[in-house]
């Protein structure tokens, strides 16, 4: 079976413009036409976003299952993650793993039926500080949650925040796969990337079939990130 993966930071569907435009978040996921949509920096009655319900607007013009993880509580709303998915959430749990007194973060645990199947999606939003994004991985890595799902095909992707690639060796460490293990594939600033922030993490029990960065002239401007996208194959046991 395959799936379609995308992971993007939409930065409040606020653009290189400066404007809020939902629509154009949304024209960009449904061009992916993905399986399972991993959204960071979703607000939710935020005045910056026209007090607006993001994650359920896009599931509605998407017709797709959804869970926010809402993390940073704004002066007026909050913000945080969102995973949307074609099939049916089982279950979901919003992780807190902020470290000390750094903004509050979080990582989205969702499972997810398929027909024949269970999946699990961890999409996270890492911090800024390296220090703190390593306290992050671990809190990920040695969670609760990662020991129950140990058996389940695991899909972790969102924003890293990591300018320098050593917390992505260490998810390489820890037995997790880069669905692009090579150079290049920047995803920020949209508008000229030259980092790689936002990356696909996953377990041995798939294949990676394709991994792309969607850049066009619509990407460019609708966030300060690009959208990451991978092909999954789930091998038969």
């Amino acid at each position: 079976m395959e799936l379609t993966f995308l992971t993007y930071n939409i930065h409040r569907a606020i653009g290189f413009d400066r404007k809020y435009r939902l629509e154009r978040i949304i024209e960009t996921c449904r061009d992916v036409d993905a399986d399972i949509v991993a959204l960071q920096e979703v607000d939710q009655f935020a005045p910056r976003s026209q007090g607006e319900d993001l994650a359920h607007l896009i599931a509605q013009n998407l017709d797709m299952h959804y869970e926010l993880g809402l993390n940073v509580r704004l002066q007026k709303g909050h913000y945080g993650n969102a995973t949307f998915s074609r099939y049916p959430i089982e279950q979901a749990h919003n992780f807190n793993i902020t470290w000390g007194i750094k903004k509050k973060r979080g990582c989205l645990i969702t499972s997810i039926g398929l027909p024949h199947a269970k999946i699990a999606i961890f999409n996270f939003h890492m911090g800024l500080a390296r220090m703190e994004q390593v306290r992050q991985k671990k809190k990920i890595v040695h969670s609760d949650h990662m020991e129950r799902l140990a058996r389940v095909p695991m899909v972790l992707l969102g924003d890293t925040n990591d300018r320098t690639t050593r917390l992505s060796h260490s998810f390489l460490e820890s037995g997790f796969r880069d669905t692009c293990p090579g150079k290049g594939h920047n995803t920020f600033p949209a508008y000229a990337p030259i980092l790689r922030l936002d990356r696909i993490f996953v377990t041995q029990q798939w294949e990676v079939v394709e991994h792309r960065v969607v850049r066009n002239k619509l990407t460019r401007i609708a966030s300060d990130h690009l959208p990451v996208v991978a092909r999954l194959r789930l091998k038969s046991h």
